[in-house]
């Protein structure tokens, strides 16, 4: 045999190889996955529809699995979206070896029991949505910590989350969508809440905060919605807050916050909702108030009302 098919079967030889280990680890990884899955169907309890009973077979490719998308070159898991399905049962603690995972949403079902840690270890997550469902657990101290530095949308409203809204949160650089309405968290807003900059909706309301409004929020100017009502928020509306100047929405009601509405306030001249009603403001509104010419919606009730400054 001479040098050149030495060499062509060498190189031939060599491309082999490294072809088997790549299929080899493919077929392991996407193996992962269907065990995640099969973890995670194995914990529903209900399904009314007999969609995943039917359609999650062994027989298929998880890639075919109705709400499951898989990336097109690694052939791994990178969507699961099983929203709105009336499915019930808990979440599986398997569903964190979806390593590739970027959205993952069981929202509008009847999941129960808590969110198990895994899913905040998930380092390629980008969409989290779980609400409208009947979780209960509170959030781990370290959730922003070492994962979770892609996560953009974190919905988990409307469930029976209890707790305090971890100062690791703050961690979550990337957060531009923060929906914790109508859970049971407590305690105060931490201030790390204000490293969250490119926030543009942040909800709160329908909890069971306390303490100060954190003047950091003033920190979140690409916010364009901040709801904070039905809690027990005390003391003044941070001044802070006329630096949301592209802010549109603000609901502050339903809390004990008092003092004057601050004059800061008028710097918002993109809102078109203003709500502050079932507080223990007093004093009177700015005069510049009337240069909010965006506004559609203002509800006031002042404890002590003086009329215009």
């Amino acid at each position: 045999m001479d040098t050149s098919s030495h060499l062509y079967l060498l190189i031939t030889s060599f491309l082999l190889l490294q072809w088997l280990i790549v299929y080899s680890s493919a077929n392991s990884d996407i193996n992962i996955d269907r065990s995640s899955l099969v973890a995670f169907k194995s914990q529903i309890s209900f399904d009314p529809h007999n969609i995943l009973a039917k359609n999650w077979s062994s027989e298929s490719s998880i890639c075919s699995w109705m709400g499951v998308t898989c990336d097109s070159h690694y052939q791994r898991v990178t969507q699961l979206n099983i929203s709105s399905m009336g499915l019930a049962g808990t979440i599986s603690p398997e569903i964190g070896n979806l390593s590739f995972l970027v959205s993952l949403d069981i929202s509008n079902n009847s999941f129960h029991g808590s969110i198990p840690h895994s899913i905040f270890n998930m380092s390629f997550l980008q969409v989290l949505n779980l609400r409208i469902n009947s979780l209960s657990s509170s959030l781990p101290n370290d959730m922003c910590k070492h994962n979770l530095h892609r996560l953009k949308r974190l919905r988990i409203s409307y469930n029976e989350l209890y707790g305090e809204i971890q100062s690791s949160l703050g961690q979550c650089s990337k957060l531009e969508y923060l929906y914790l309405y109508n859970n049971r968290f407590s305690g105060h807003v931490p201030t790390q809440i204000g490293n969250l900059t490119l926030l543009q909706l942040l909800d709160l309301g329908a909890n069971y905060l306390s303490g100060n409004i954190p003047k950091e929020i003033g920190a979140l100017t690409n916010l364009q919605t901040l709801d904070m009502s039905t809690n027990k928020f005390t003391g003044p509306v941070p001044s802070e807050i006329g630096n949301l100047t592209i802010l549109q929405y603000l609901d502050l009601g339903h809390n004990m916050l008092s003092g004057n509405i601050p004059k800061e306030i008028t710097h918002l001249t993109n809102l078109q909702d203003l709500i502050m009603s079932y507080n223990m403001l007093w004093g009177s509104l700015p005069k510049e108030i009337g240069n909010m010419t965006s506004i559609t919606r203002i509800f006031f009730k002042l404890y002590y009302f003086v009329a215009f400054k």
